[in-house]
């Protein structure tokens, strides 16, 4: 049975939807809660040595893994779904990239607003608009990207969608930006966010 390692954070929810997509058995363990030298906790040492979440720990193959793009891969490659396998490599690339596009680019933006708005000891105005003006470019990419007619960010349904739809669900209340803004990206959100997997992912 698969071990992700976390507690409610949008990069665990990217986890947790794909598990839900792939219907996977698995237990999730709050890493604030772990024992000191409990197997759960040298276990999720072994997968994040940064003590980041999430952190996955597959016992079928021993699979340690900590960064969500990274976990992300490993299940879907590991089920054969949700992302294209090396005979379709143009697919394959199309996924890819998107996905390493939330982790250079989105992230950081919005990781640096809640820097800079949430802990900061002192307002940090430019930096804060640095963070958003960032966030907001990222948010015309993907929203140029719908506008090629596609339904999803890589064409077909992928662990694209997944790793993005987290943080729009909190764009507004956290960065201030409203994704109305960005309609071809609100109405995305809307339709990735209907599917049951994303609904079970976010309950649980």
């Amino acid at each position: 049975m698969i071990e992700l390692y976390g507690h409610p954070t949008q990069n665990v929810l990217k986890a947790k939807i794909l598990i839900a997509e792939l219907d996977l058995e698995h237990r999730l363990i709050d890493d604030r809660f772990l024992e000191d030298g409990s197997v759960e906790q040298e276990r999720f040492r072994s997968a994040s040595p940064t003590g980041q979440v999430p952190g996955l720990f597959d016992p079928d193959t021993g699979a340690a893994l900590f960064e969500s793009s990274a976990i992300m891969i490993y299940l879907a490659e590991k089920c054969g779904r949700f992302l294209p396998g090396p005979d379709r490599p143009a697919d394959r690339a199309e996924t890819l990239k998107w996905l390493l596009f939330e982790a250079a680019s989105l992230t950081p933006a919005m990781l640096d607003i809640y820097h800079y708005t949430l802990q900061a000891d002192a307002p940090q105005i430019y930096s804060e608009e640095r963070a958003r003006t960032r966030t907001r470019r990222a948010l015309s990419v993907l929203e140029g990207a719908l506008a090629q007619g596609r339904d999803y960010l890589a064409g077909e349904y992928s662990i694209a969608d997944m790793i993005l739809y987290p943080w729009m669900t909190i764009m507004e209340d956290f960065a201030d930006i409203p994704l109305s803004d960005y309609p071809l990206l609100e109405a995305w959100t809307v339709r990735v966010g209907a599917r049951e997997a994303i609904k079970k992912a976010e309950a649980s």
